[in-house]
């Protein structure tokens, strides 16, 4: 599926509908070639501009998952400092700590929660726009703190019937997913559906 028709798709009636498609679990992916990782991140936000416009009056919101993570990290205090700045200092001399310590926050239930926070406020803005979508990339980026698939697992609960969750894979989707068609993920959640196999 190319972008275009991922944005056509997107601006069905029937699909911006949070009660059609995937019941049990409003979550798809699109999967794209790895080599326009940079092209696609511009284009997700081209996709945002153009479903604002008048024929749908859209406000996706767009997440890229490695930045909210640093952002999470930032206002999580760590004694004195801030979480942020102890793993910038300790990066050089500690790297497996810090290793350990970034993949244990990527899976603590509070960063979750501080995803959910900015999605409930971005559901519940009052604005003349709908809210049908939340866009999510990065993964690449934030791996291998956190997989996709652990992602899907830990997220599952806060997904609500308000809205349908876009992720952005780069690589490959089959047995096992497979980012940048390098390092294998887990096997994919039961209840994906891959928008580009889907469609």
């Amino acid at each position: 599926m190319t972008i275009t028709e991922l944005y056509n798709k997107l601006s069905d009636k029937e699909f911006q509908d949070p009660e059609t498609g995937n019941l049990f679990f409003h979550a798809y992916m699109y999967i794209y070639d790895p080599e326009k990782e940079y092209e696609i991140r511009n284009e997700i936000l081209t996709i945002k501009e153009r479903l604002k416009r008048p024929n749908n009056y859209l406000d996706a919101l767009v997440l890229n998952i490695f930045d909210e993570f640093c952002d999470y990290l930032k206002q999580k205090k760590f004694g004195k400092p801030f979480l942020y700045d102890y793993l910038i200092k300790h990066e050089e001399d500690e790297p497996e700590k810090i290793l350990k310590t970034l993949t244990q926050e990527a899976h603590n239930d509070d960063f979750f929660k501080f995803i959910n926070e900015k999605v409930k406020t971005h559901i519940n803005s009052n604005t003349q726009f709908e809210k049908a979508y939340v866009f999510v990339y990065g993964f690449g980026q934030i791996f291998p703190y956190l997989r996709t698939s652990k992602f899907l697992n830990n997220f599952e609960k806060y997904i609500t019937g308000e809205y349908k969750i876009i992720m952005f894979f780069p690589g490959t989707a089959k047995s096992s997913y497979s980012l940048f068609d390098l390092l294998n993920d887990e096997n994919p959640y039961r209840s994906i559906k891959l928008i580009n196999e889907q469609l």
